[in-house]
């Protein structure tokens, strides 16, 4: 498997922190005590191969990768959506296209959050090919 999950998180964080330092980025589960916003939470999950991942011995060459986000805001809406713009354009720059977009209901009114999903083909090299 050609997992560069680990260094294309730690681009996105740094393109978004760099415009809202405050945003907690993070891939892990986080305890409520311990929530802080404007967050943004990204997972990797690489779905099974196929023979279009394979080279002519069998052997995978490309890895699908997909990553699903969610910003959440405290103040606004508004500052979700420009959280997930700064992650999309990051994420567009490492070669992923983006998949779905939504607009997410919060049992708790006070919290805003925007879902996004990004998918690619990746090599062993990092190399990305659309999927």
């Amino acid at each position: 498997m050609n997992d560069h999950s680990n260094k294309i998180f730690n681009y996105v964080r740094e393109r978004v922190t760099e415009q809202y330092p405050e945003c907690f980025c993070t891939t892990a589960s986080v305890a409520s005590p311990d929530v802080k916003l404007p967050a943004l939470k990204m997972s990797f999950s690489f779905p099974s191969e196929d023979e279009t991942t394979r080279d002519s011995s069998g052997v995978e060459k490309w890895t699908r990768t997909v990553c699903d986000a969610e910003a959440y805001s405290g103040t606004s809406e508004q500052e979700a959506r420009a959280i997930v713009a700064v992650a999309d354009e990051a994420m567009a720059r490492c070669g992923f296209r983006r998949s779905n977009y939504a607009v997410v209901p919060n049992a708790d009114q006070s919290v805003r959050r925007i879902a996004i999903k990004w998918r690619a083909k990746l090599d062993a090299s990092g190399d990305v090919a659309p999927w």
